[in-house]
C-alpha cells in the first residue's frame, strides 16, 4: 500500500524530489598582479588611461568561464600615503595603484580577488578599507582581512572564496587550524570551497615545493603542503596558491585541485621578468562539478613583456616548467599536459 501511495504522489506531481544543481561551474585564475605603481618610479610606473592595455590578450579566456580569480598585490587607493618604507629604505617595496585601474579588472572579467599577501597593508588598513570601496563599486568580491569572504553565484552554486596569508594583515597560512576553521565556516554557507593562499618562499631558487617549513627574508611562510592538503580535508574543493613570483607544480588531492603557484600576472614597470622564469605565467582553468570535484583543468601559458604586462605565450613556456615541477614534487598525481595545455591526472579508478 505505501509503495502504491508513493506511487500516486509522484505521478499526480505531488512528490518530488528536490532540486539540485547539475551543471558544473568553470573557474580561471591567476597570480600575483599589481597594475603600476608611482611610490619608486613616478609616473612612468603607472600605465596609461586606466589600465587598458594592461590585459591585451587575456579578456577572452577570464571572461568565458564562470568565475575568475587573482590575487591583487597591493592596494587601490588615492591620495593616501604608503607607510610601510622608511624615507631613506632602498630594499622596500611598497605598491599602491589608483582607483580608477579597477576599470582594467572589471575589462578582464575579474570576478572576484585576495587582498590576502604581503603587500595588503602598504598603505595600513585605511589603504586596505579603500581598496575594499573600490572593488564594491564595481562588483569585484574580495577576501583578506580575517572573516571577510567572497561569495558569489553561479549556475545555482554558490561558491566561496576565503584568502590567507602569511603578513599581519589576515588568516596566516601558518596555522593551519584557523585555515581549517575558516574553511569550515564557509562551508557551511556556500557549495564550493575555494582557498587563496600567498605562500612559500621566493624566487627561481625556490620552485619546487618541498615539504616542509618554508623562510624567507627572515619570515615563516608556511608549509603550503601540509596547508593545501589540511584545508582540502576540511572542505576546501580548489586551492590556489601564489607568492613566490615563479611557476610551481600542480597537484589532484582527493579529486581536488591544488595550484602551488601560479607566478607573476602582472607588475607593470616594477616586476622583473629576465631568465625566463619571473616572466613565465599562466591562466589556470578548472572545471568542477556542483560537489567542487574536479572534472577537467587546462593551462594558458602567459609571458610577460618588457613591462611585465601578461599576454598569450604562444610558445607554451609554462606548460613545460609545470609538466616537469609536478613531475618532480607529486609523482603520484600523474599530472600530463597535453599540447593544447589540457591537464589529466591519475584518478582513483584509473
Amino acid at each position: 500500500m505505501l509503495m502504491l501511495m508513493l506511487f500516486f504522489l509522484t505521478a499526480s506531481g505531488l512528490a518530488t524530489s528536490p532540486p539540485t544543481a547539475t551543471k558544473t561551474v568553470t573557474f580561471a585564475a591567476a597570480g600575483d598582479t599589481m597594475m603600476g605603481t608611482a611610490t619608486r618610479k613616478g609616473p612612468r610606473g603607472l600605465a596609461e588611461g586606466n589600465g587598458e592595455a594592461l590585459f591585451t590578450g587575456l579578456e577572452t579566456i577570464m571572461s568565458n568561464v564562470d568565475v575568475s580569480f587573482l590575487n591583487l598585490e597591493g592596494p587601490l587607493g588615492d591620495d593616501i600615503p604608503v607607510t610601510k618604507c622608511g624615507p631613506n629604505s632602498k630594499n622596500c617595496y611598497a605598491f599602491i595603484t589608483p582607483t580608477r585601474y579597477a576599470a582594467a579588472l572589471t575589462g578582464l572579467g575579474i570576478d572576484m580577488v585576495s587582498l590576502a599577501n604581503n603587500h595588503g597593508f602598504d598603505a595600513g588598513e585605511r589603504g586596505m578599507r579603500a581598496t575594499m570601496a573600490a572593488l564594491d563599486k564595481v562588483g569585484i568580491a574580495h577576501s583578506g582581512l580575517p572573516g571577510e569572504v567572497a561569495i558569489v553565484e553561479r549556475n545555482g552554486v554558490k561558491i566561496g572564496m576565503v584568502a590567507t596569508a602569511t603578513s599581519g594583515c589576515c588568516i596566516n597560512i601558518n596555522n593551519i587550524e584557523a585555515v581549517q576553521s575558516a574553511v569550515k565556516q564557509l562551508d557551511e554557507q556556500v557549495d564550493i570551497v575555494v582557498v587563496s593562499f600567498h605562500g612559500g618562499a621566493e624566487g627561481y631558487s625556490h620552485r619546487h615545493v618541498p615539504g616542509k617549513l618554508e623562510i624567507a627574508w627572515g619570515e615563516k611562510r608556511g608549509d603550503v603542503k601540509a596547508m593545501a592538503r589540511a584545508a582540502i580535508d576540511a572542505g576546501a574543493d580548489l586551492v590556489l596558491g601564489h607568492g613566490p613570483h615563479v611557476l610551481r607544480a600542480m597537484e589532484v588531492y582527493k579529486d581536488r585541485l591544488v595550484v602551488y603557484s601560479m607566478g607573476n600576472f602582472c607588475g607593470y614597470n616594477q616586476f622583473g621578468t629576465r631568465g625566463g622564469y619571473g616572466g613565465t605565467s599562466m591562466i589556470v582553468e578548472a572545471e568542477l562539478d556542483p560537489a567542487g570535484t574536479l572534472q577537467s583543468a587546462r593551462i594558458h601559458p602567459v609571458a610577460l613583456d618588457n613591462l611585465a604586462r601578461p599576454r598569450p605565450d604562444p610558445s607554451g613556456a609554462a606548460w613545460k616548467q609545470v609538466q616537469e615541477l609536478s613531475d618532480a614534487d607529486f609523482p603520484e598525481t600523474g599530472i600530463k599536459i597535453g599540447k593544447d595545455g589540457s591537464v589529466s591526472w591519475t584518478r582513483p579508478t584509473d
